[in-house]
């Protein structure tokens, strides 16, 4: 078991690497989010009502906008390791004397920190537009911890 959490972070490692080697990834997992919240506050907003008195669309939107881009999370997953497989990555893991867990586990992990970045870029985003968060301080953070864990969950859908 000692063997199989070293081996993840050592995996966990090489992604976190690989998303500072290829900044594109990165780019493209905070743009996108920001894009549809500014996408839906600002062309759509307008035209949708909450149908909750005192409440505006965007205290709805970013809950929302925050679950899909978690979601998201299992097609970065399954591309990746499937990129890893097509260029024999994993077979080389695979002859290696590593706990066959470390590869997926140790992925999902780098995942899970990506998510992290990316929601606290869509946190400033969405406080930007508007989204107060009214339920408090430490209900925000559960709320953020429950979305990585479901991203977490999410990324081990696409493996």
């Amino acid at each position: 078991m000692k063997y199989a959490i070293s081996d993840s972070l050592i995996i966990t490692k090489r992604q976190l690497l690989q998303l500072i080697r290829v900044p594109e990834v990165l780019i493209f997992s905070t743009i996108q989010p920001v894009m549809f919240v500014l996408l839906f506050r600002y062309v759509f907003g307008g035209s949708i009502s909450t149908g909750i008195p005192g409440v505006d669309y965007v205290q709805l939107l970013m809950p929302g906008i925050f679950v899909q881009t978690v979601a998201f999370t299992l097609a970065g997953t399954a591309v990746g390791l499937a990129e890893d497989m097509q260029k024999g990555l994993i077979d080389r893991f695979r002859s290696l004397p590593i706990s066959r867990s470390a590869v997926v586990f140790g992925r999902t992990l780098g995942d899970g920190a990506l998510n992290i970045v990316v929601l606290a870029v869509m946190g400033l985003a969405g406080f930007a537009v508007g989204w107060r968060p009214s339920s408090g301080f430490l209900n925000v953070l559960l709320g953020f911890a429950f979305l990585l864990l479901f991203g977490f969950a999410m990324a081990w859908v696409g493996v």
